[in-house]
């Protein structure tokens, strides 16, 4: 009997769920952003970022459903003129480094261990335009879909938004050019090592 008892005890510490525990992790993401925003003119020829490919990576630290994680963002987008869906790009003159602390909670989560995570928090942009630097501070937030691969492996889908003022100086923009608060929109897939 004592041995059964014994064995009804181990199996239920052995199956039982732990409280949850610190969780760090890394993660990998590539992505697409669209920009809107930056400069127009009088005639509605706006001027900005155009569509870069994105690289981010991510360390983050879990506390049940809330994390918080610290994101930085390299992106070489090329400078366009765009008017009436025509679009004249000139690249190889701008890029941006991207950081952004963020907080993390877990929405929801379906089926087996599927989350859908909300995020926000602000971002510290360095861009290089023509070879000069300037600084902005932003509003970035995300959702972010995320599923088992393996056991430490955690794929991704995140879609963000950021909002800046515009990348340009005023001495980067002619008479008769507004200044514009920037915009990015961005997609992303992922993938997240848990340590």
């Amino acid at each position: 009997m004592r041995m059964l008892a014994a064995t009804c005890v181990a199996v239920v510490l052995a199956v039982a769920p732990r409280p949850a525990s610190a969780q760090w992790g890394v993660a990998a993401e590539i992505g697409v952003a669209r920009f809107g925003g930056s400069s127009r003119d009088t005639s509605g020829t706006t001027v900005g970022p155009y569509r870069p490919t994105t690289f981010e990576l991510r360390l983050d630290r879990g506390f049940g459903p809330a994390r918080v994680a610290v994101a930085l963002m390299y992106a070489k987008p090329g400078i366009a003129g765009e008017q009436a869906g025509v679009a004249l790009v000139q690249y190889g003159i701008a890029s941006f480094w991207e950081i952004a602390p963020q907080l993390s909670l877990r929405l929801a989560r379906f089926g087996v261990g599927v989350d859908l995570r909300l995020e926000a928090g602000p971002a510290v942009q360095l861009w290089q335009l023509a070879g000069e630097s300037r600084n902005r501070v932003a509003a970035r937030t995300a959702a972010a879909l995320e599923w088992p691969l393996t056991r430490a492996f955690t794929g991704s889908l995140r879609v963000s938004g950021i909002l800046s003022g515009s990348v340009f100086d005023a001495g980067d923009t002619p008479a008769g050019v507004e200044r514009r608060a920037t915009r990015r929109v961005g997609v992303a897939v992922g993938l997240r090592y848990r340590l």
